[in-house]
């Protein structure tokens, strides 16, 4: 009777057994899902225009050198007559040097040759402030002036609109997509920003030269004769997963 009980029990765990393991030929139907990217871009005209001007003294017709407080006073007052704020205006460098073409002159002590020289950031909001600065500019004491970069007062909420434009991109490619094979589209499952080290906010900033350079500029439309800065472009990737119903 023993016997008989204990071959009972075995194989009713046997049994048992049997059926968990036979549930590994169910397996559990894996998730239909959608993964695409999505793009969009905006070109915006800067209303930031980052220059850097370098004055230095000099001497004049006399061989009197121009000192160089004079010549700061003169370059702040053309910035205000431009109508540029107290600001918008910083020191960036301030340098004095011997310069080569005065060698002579410090050999027969007949003037010193030490000349000092003051770097400004000055920062404006249109092509036309930056022009009434530098056409009133004393090529005497102009060492070099160039574009530092330009923005956009605006630029941060600029880039989250385009990145909300790539991403409804990104939904909308997906919900065609899946229409084409007679799917439905879901939920989101993940989302995510592609880094774009080309962005061309970050790669279409000026570089340095001693003028404005034409190419920096750009004509807005053809009835106008007034260049522009050269517009930026934001441009973004968005990267989604949705589910397929």
């Amino acid at each position: 009777m023993k016997t008989k009980l204990l071959i009972g029990i075995l194989a009713f765990c046997f049994s048992t057994f049997l059926i968990s393991c036979g549930g590994g030929n169910n397996k559990t139907e894996e998730q239909k899902k959608i993964e695409v990217t999505g793009s969009a871009e905006m070109e915006i005209v800067p209303n930031e225009i980052y220059m850097t001007f370098t004055l230095k003294e000099y001497q004049d017709a006399a061989k009197k050198k121009v000192k160089l407080e004079s010549i700061k006073t003169d370059f702040l007052t053309l910035c205000k007559a431009a109508g540029v704020a107290d600001s918008n205006i910083s020191i960036s460098s301030y340098t004095g040097n011997e310069h080569w073409d005065y060698y002579w002159y410090k050999r027969r002590k007949t003037e010193p040759d030490f000349m000092g020289s003051i770097s400004y950031a000055v920062k404006v909001s249109s092509s036309d402030k930056l022009d009434k600065i530098v056409s009133g500019l004393n090529e005497n004491a102009i060492d070099n002036f160039n574009i530092s970069k330009t923005s956009h007062s605006d630029i941060e909420q600029l880039r989250k609109e385009v990145k909300t434009k790539a991403l409804i991109a990104t939904k909308a490619k997906a919900d065609y997509l899946a229409k084409s094979i007679g799917e439905e589209l879901g939920e989101a499952l993940f989302i995510q920003e592609i880094e774009n080290n080309n962005n061309s906010y970050y790669s279409n900033q000026l570089s340095n030269s001693n003028s404005v350079s034409q190419t920096a500029m750009s004509m807005e439309g053809n009835s106008s004769s007034t260049p522009n800065f050269q517009k930026i472009k934001l441009r973004y990737e968005m990267k989604a997963e949705f589910k397929l119903k």
